[in-house]
C-alpha cells in the first residue's frame, strides 16, 4: 500500500509541477518585472530575428535573409534549460534528433540516420571541425567548454557542403564562443547532484592593453554511472582565448585548450542472441587532446573583407576497439567582396593535413596502421539581389580533392523572396557528399564468432566511394512583435549509401568469412520542421517545436546486405517540445521543458529491439541573490527513467536515462 500511495503522490506532484511550469505565469502577468541582467527575454522577437548568423553563408546575415532552415540557440536559452553539456543542449533545437546511449555517449543527428557515429552532420567549434575522420561524426565526450562562455549555437538544417565541404550532408552545428572582451572579470560555478556528481568551472578575463583582452578557464567534472551500467565519466579541461583589435581594420584571435579524461562503458562484442557474444566486459576509454587556433580578420571597407583561420588539433583515444592518435593541421582563407550589379561574392581556399597512428584493439586493426591524408578545397558563392533585397538568388559550389575518393563537387542554388519585411519564402536544391572514414577504408573488424571457430570479419574497401545526396528544400518564416513562426519542408534523395556485403569463406582460410564495405544502398528521406515563439507577456515566453522525418531505404539490385537497410528505424518519426521561460520577479526565474519523442522502431531485420516512445520534463528554479551570486536547482527527466536508443554500430550497452536533481551556485565578480 505504501509503494502504491507513494507512486500516486509522485504522479500528482509531477503534474502539478507541469502546470506550474507552463501555466502559472498567467496568474502573475501584471506582477513580474524583467530581470536586471541582459537575458533572452530582454530581446524582442524582432531583435531575435536580427541575430547575426555566420554558418549559413560564411558571412554575417540575419535569419530573415537566409534561404535555409536555421535555428540559433542563445546562451541564455542554454543556461535556462538547465542542461550541463552541449549534446543535451541540442535537444532544444526542433529537428535535431538527440538520443543518449549511456551516461557519456550520445547519438546526435539532423534529418535521420541517428547513431553515435552520425556521419552526415558537421560539428564545428568557432569554425574548427570536430568531426572525426577516423570514426565519422562527433565524439561528444570530447566536445565541451564552459557553457557560460558559449555565445550561441548555430544549427543549419540541410546540406552545407557548398561552403563547408564534405560531411556537411544533413546539417551543420557551429558552437560559437564569446569573445574575450565579453568575458571580463571572474566566474565561478559549482554544481552537484545525484547523477551530476560534481562540476567546477573557473574563468577569469582581463586586459592586456587598451585593445587586447584575454580569458583563461578551467573545468572539471565527474558523473555517476547509470543504475544498470558501468558508464561513469570524468574530465578535466584548461583553455584560453585572446582577442586583439590591432587597428581599425585588423582583428586577431588566438585560442586553445587541453583536455584529459576517461569514460566507462559495458561492451558486448559480437551479435546478440541466438549467437552468443565473443565477450562482455566493462571497459574504460581514455581520451586526451588539445588544439590551438589563430583567426585573422581584415575589413578594408563595407564592401570587402578577408579572413584567415589556422589551427592545429591533437586527439588521442584509447578504446577497447582500437587506439587512435591523430594530428590535424587546417588552413582556410576567405575573401568577401561586393561586385557589380548588387552582387556579393564569397570565395575561399583551404588545405587540411591529417596524420594518424593506430594500435590494434580487442576487435579491430587497421592496415596500414599509420596514414597521412590531405584535403585541398576551393569554394565560390555569389549572392545576387534581383529586386532590391526582395528577391535574392544565391548560387555556388565547393570543389575538393581528398585522399579517399579523389575529386568531389558540391553545388547549390537558393532563392529567397521577401514580399514584406517580416515574411520570407525560400527554396533550394543542393548536392552534398560524405567521404569514407579511415575505418571504412582500411579496417578489419572481428564482429562475431560462430560455432566451430568460424569468424565473421567486416573489411574496409579501398574502392568504397562517397555517399551522395541531392536535397530539395523549401520554407517560410514570419516574425511579428510577439509571435514568430518557422516552417521547413525537405526531400532528400540518397545514393550509394554504405552496405555490409556478406562474403564467403576465404580459400585456404576456412575459419574466416569476410564481409565487405560497399555502396549498395539508396533511399529517400522526407519531413517537416516547425518552430514558433510566443511572447505571452514581457516576462513570459513560450517556445514550441515539432519535427517529422521518414526514411525509406532500398538495396540496389547487386546488394546482398542483411543489416544496413534495417537501420531506417533508428530515427523517431515524431518529436515535439514545449519550453516555458518565466521571469517570476526581478530575482526569480522558473523555467520548464516538456518533450515528446516517438518510438525507435524495431529493426525490421530483427537484429535490434525497439525503444518505446517517451515523455519527459525538466524544471529549473533560479534565484539571483545579489549582483554576484546566482543559485539554481534543476530537475531533469522528472517522469522517471527511460531508454532513448536501442544500440549502435559498436556494441556498447545502452543504459537508462535516469531522473537527475542538482544544485548550482554561480558567482560573477
Amino acid at each position: 500500500m505504501y509503494c502504491s500511495l507513494r507512486g500516486v503522490c509522485n504522479s500528482i506532484l509531477l503534474w502539478v509541477a507541469v502546470a506550474l511550469a507552463m501555466f502559472l505565469p498567467f496568474l502573475a502577468i501584471a506582477q513580474a518585472e524583467p530581470s536586471f541582467d541582459d537575458s533572452f527575454l530582454d530581446m524582442s522577437l524582432d531583435q531575435l530575428g536580427d541575430v547575426q548568423v555566420t554558418s549559413a553563408a560564411k558571412k554575417a546575415q540575419s535569419i530573415g535573409e537566409i534561404a535555409a532552415s536555421v535555428y540559433v540557440l542563445t546562451n541564455d536559452e542554454i543556461k535556462r534549460s538547465g542542461v550541463t553539456n552541449i549534446a543535451d543542449a541540442l535537444r532544444l533545437v526542433p529537428g535535431v534528433q538527440v538520443a543518449k546511449l549511456d551516461a557519456n555517449k550520445w547519438a546526435v543527428s539532423i534529418r535521420g540516420f541517428n547513431d553515435i557515429f552520425s556521419n552526415k552532420i558537421l560539428i564545428l567549434m568557432d569554425g574548427r571541425s570536430v568531426y572525426s575522420p577516423f570514426f565519422g561524426g562527433a565524439l561528444w565526450d570530447a566536445v565541451d567548454t564552459v557553457l557560460e562562455d558559449i555565445d550561441r549555437i548555430e544549427v543549419v538544417k540541410g546540406p552545407g557542403g557548398t561552403l563547408w565541404g564534405a560531411n556537411a550532408v544533413n546539417g551543420i552545428v557551429n558552437i560559437i564562443t564569446k569573445s574575450a572582451e565579453e568575458t571580463q572579470g571572474g566566474h565561478l560555478s559549482v554544481l552537484a547532484g545525484n547523477e551530476e556528481t560534481g562540476t567546477l568551472n573557473l574563468r577569469f578575463g582581463g586586459e592586456l592593453g587598451q585593445n587586447t583582452h584575454y580569458r583563461v578557464f578551467a573545468k572539471g567534472f565527474e558523473k555517476d554511472h547509470a543504475e544498470n551500467g558501468s558508464d561513469d565519466w570524468r574530465m578535466g579541461r584548461l583553455g584560453f582565448r585572446m582577442d586583439s583589435q590591432i587597428n581599425d581594420g585588423h582583428r586577431m584571435s588566438i585560442q586553445g585548450n587541453l583536455y584529459s579524461g576517461n569514460s566507462g562503458e559495458r561492451a558486448v562484442v559480437g551479435f546478440s542472441a541466438p549467437i552468443p557474444p565473443i565477450a562482455e566486459f566493462d571497459s574504460t576509454t581514455d581520451v586526451m587532446g588539445g588544439h590551438i587556433k589563430i583567426d585573422w580578420n581584415y575589413v578594408s571597407s563595407d564592401d570587402q573583407s578577408f579572413d584567415l583561420q589556422i589551427y592545429y588539433d591533437r586527439t588521442e583515444r584509447e578504446h577497447f576497439y582500437i587506439s587512435d592518435f591523430r594530428d590535424t593541421v587546417d588552413i582556410d582563407f576567405q575573401h568577401r567582396l561586393k561586385a557589380f550589379w548588387q552582387q556579393e561574392i564569397v570565395w575561399g581556399l583551404g588545405f587540411r593535413y591529417i596524420a594518424d597512428e593506430t594500435e590494434p584493439g580487442t576487435v579491430m586493426r587497421l592496415n596500414p596502421a599509420a596514414r597521412d591524408d590531405e584535403v585541398f578545397s576551393a569554394f565560390i558563392q555569389d549572392e545576387i539581389s534581383l529586386l532590391e533585397n526582395e528577391l535574392i538568388f544565391t548560387v555556388g559550389s565547393k570543389f575538393e580533392h581528398n585522399s579517399y575518393t579523389g575529386f568531389e563537387y558540391q553545388p547549390s542554388a537558393r532563392l529567397l523572396w521577401k514580399p514584406y519585411d517580416n515574411h520570407s519564402f525560400w527554396t533550394s536544391v543542393s548536392r552534398a557528399v560524405r567521404v569514407p572514414t579511415r575505418i571504412e577504408h582500411d579496417s578489419t573488424i572481428r564482429r562475431a564468432m560462430f560455432p566451430g571457430g568460424v569468424a565473421l570479419d567486416i573489411v574496409g574497401a579501398s574502392d568504397f566511394g562517397a555517399e551522395e545526396l541531392l536535397a530539395y528544400e523549401m520554407g517560410y518564416r514570419m516574425s511579428q512583435s510577439n509571435f514568430s513562426f518557422d516552417l521547413s519542408l525537405f526531400y532528400n534523395d540518397f545514393q550509394h549509401l554504405r552496405t555490409i556485403e556478406n562474403g564467403t569463406l576465404i580459400p585456404g582460410s576456412p575459419s574466416i568469412i569476410p564481409a565487405m564495405v560497399m555502396n549498395g544502398l539508396e533511399g529517400e528521406v522526407y519531413g517537416i520542421e516547425l518552430s514558433s515563439i510566443w511572447q505571452v507577456t514581457d516576462n513570459w515566453r513560450l517556445i514550441a517545436g515539432y519535427s517529422f522525418v521518414d526514411i525509406q531505404l532500398h538495396l540496389e539490385p547487386s546488394s546482398v546486405d542483411t543489416t544496413e537497410e534495417g537501420d531506417e528505424g533508428d530515427t523517431p518519426h515524431h518529436q515535439a517540445s514545449l519550453r516555458s521561460l518565466w521571469q517570476v520577479t526581478e530575482d526569480f526565474q522558473f523555467d520548464g521543458v516538456l518533450r515528446y519523442v516517438d518510438k525507435v522502431r524495431e529493426n525490421k531485420l530483427g537484429r535490434k529491439p525497439g525503444v518505446p516512445a517517451y515523455i519527459t520534463m525538466d524544471l529549473r528554479l533560479a534565484w539571483q541573490a545579489n549582483q554576484a551570486l546566482n543559485l539554481a536547482v534543476v530537475g531533469q527527466n522528472l517522469f522517471g527513467k527511460h531508454r532513448e536508443f536501442r544500440g549502435s554500430s559498436v556494441e556498447i550497452q545502452a543504459t537508462d536515462v535516469e531522473t537527475s536533481l542538482y544544485f548550482m551556485a554561480t558567482v560573477e565578480y
